[in-house]
């Protein structure tokens, strides 16, 4: 199950009304199907309104930092934008997002709560998120590039 996958289960198990957009329309379609909710047209992400928008893309990891999946111009504040890239943590997207005064989710805070959750299923301790987010952060900092 790809990430896409589970997070578009997920917000259809608690009442979302779901659109996938990608940029291979047949996959759009496969995954639309499976779940039981709607496809459209990569390009025409654009024409409808959203309270969530979810990048399950690369559109914006390193080393293509300067391209975004959704036009800053269609961002608005009553949304939240959940960025699913980690590398960089503050892409294209999440800048745009932040700007227009949308809440926003990392995905380093994505990352790092999956850790947390392993962490536990594993030991039977809590995880250590701010060390975990700490590790994260300096693998990933440009500096390393």
């Amino acid at each position: 199950m790809s990430i896409i996958d589970s997070i578009a289960y997920g917000l259809l198990r608690r009442g979302a009304d779901v659109t996938i957009a990608s940029r291979t329309r047949e996959r759009a379609n496969r995954l639309a199907e499976s779940l039981g909710c709607s496809a459209i047209d990569w390009g025409l992400r654009h024409n409808s309104s959203y309270d969530l928008l979810v990048n399950c893309t690369p559109v914006g990891m390193h080393p293509n930092v300067d391209e975004t999946p959704y036009d800053k111009g269609y961002l608005n504040p009553s949304m939240a934008v959940f960025d699913t890239v980690y590398n960089p943590e503050n892409t294209l997207l999440v800048k745009d997002a932040r700007f227009k005064g949308c809440t926003v989710i990392t995905g380093v805070e994505m990352f790092v709560r999956q850790a947390v959750l392993q962490f536990k299923l594993f030991t039977g301790m809590e995880g250590p998120a701010e060390l975990m987010r700490d590790v994260l952060k300096r693998a990933t900092s440009p500096a390393r590039w």
